[in-house]
């Protein structure tokens, strides 16, 4: 039997609106490679489990599952998984042509990569367009390349994303996948875990794009944003995997990765009533946050308890009422 060269993952909840879209984004796809597309139900409640099994073509893999989060449902796509390489794409987004080609092909090419990601394009109503990295766009011009320094990259960058990334299988599966018990964060933690299992690839072309969001948030996916959020964890509980095997050279550009981490945790904590603990963390970490509007206040009021609380408060409400 000839194995395939990819196996592509979706994590699906509830995902009739767009799910079409995805997975035609995905069968429309011009590549020579072999691929299959595993689709695991976490538990819907929809009729996205339907429109699954109305899809004719025959390298579709169903499995479904009790509701765990998207974490447990990669991990199991992983799992079932055959491809030499594989890949995740959410339900509410999709691919452009050439993701596959020039993902696989890029891994065929550099033997010494475990990964390789692509250029994002984020679209929300609104606002123009969002690229990531910044430094890309729909002509960008630029060759793919090997990252070298991946914690420095990821902290100025924010760089792999989870729907653009491939990765040798045999990788992600000796690194023990995704943790379960992180409900938030979980891909970040993931894509620094994994670096450190050898170097990592960039293709600057925009062949990822994420809207989902326009359509989701109108289905309550705030409300579960911030559900999700109230089981973030502290940095120490973040990153002690991480931590375990990562050099002393690495140790110094990882700095920035925690200030980039801590900041997304803290305003996590915010935002759920868990007050003390954001200003213990940022009194930590603030030295290496970002410096956005956020974390440029953060820093500003964590030193005393009454400004931090008048800051932790109107961002607690903003969030409920966005």
């Amino acid at each position: 039997m000839l194995q395939i060269d990819l196996s592509i993952i979706i994590p699906v909840y509830n995902a009739v609106p767009l799910l079409e879209r995805c997975l035609n984004s995905i069968f429309i796809q011009t590549t020579q490679y072999s691929y299959e597309v595993i689709l695991v139900d976490d538990g819907s409640t929809d009729n996205s489990v339907e429109v699954i099994k109305a899809r004719p073509e025959r390298n579709i893999v169903l499995h479904q599952q009790s509701n765990a989060g998207p974490a447990a449902a990669r991990n199991k796509g992983m799992e079932l998984a055959k491809g030499k390489y594989v890949a995740f794409i959410d339900a509410d987004d999709y691919w452009n042509d050439g993701y596959i080609e020039q993902t696989v092909q890029f891994l065929e090419e550099h033997v010494r990569c475990v990964a390789v990601s692509v250029g994002c394009k984020s679209i929300s109503f609104g606002n123009p367009p969002c690229y990531c990295p910044a430094f890309v766009n729909d002509n960008s011009k630029i060759s793919a390349f090997v990252i070298d320094d991946f914690f420095t990259y990821w902290a100025e960058h924010c760089v792999p994303g989870t729907c653009s990334t491939t990765i040798r299988t045999d990788v992600a599966k000796a690194s023990g996948g995704m943790r379960r018990d992180l409900r938030i964060t979980e891909d970040y933690e993931y894509w620094l875990y994994l670096s450190t299992f050898g170097k990592w690839g960039f293709i600057p072309k925009i062949l990822y794009v994420s809207d989902g969001g326009i359509v989701t948030q109108k289905q309550g996916h705030v409300k579960k944003d911030i559900e999700r959020a109230r089981k973030s964890p502290d940095m120490a509980d973040f990153e002690k995997r991480i931590i375990k095997r990562i050099t002393e050279v690495d140790a110094k550009n990882y700095i920035k990765v925690r200030g980039r981490v801590s900041r997304v945790l803290v305003y996590s904590h915010v935002i759920t009533g868990r007050f003390s603990l954001g200003r213990k963390e940022a009194l930590c970490y603030g030295e290496h946050f970002p410096k956005d509007k956020i974390g440029i206040l953060m820093n500003i009021a964590k030193y005393t308890a009454f400004t931090w609380w008048c800051l932790a408060y109107m961002l607690r409400w903003r969030e409920y009422h966005r």
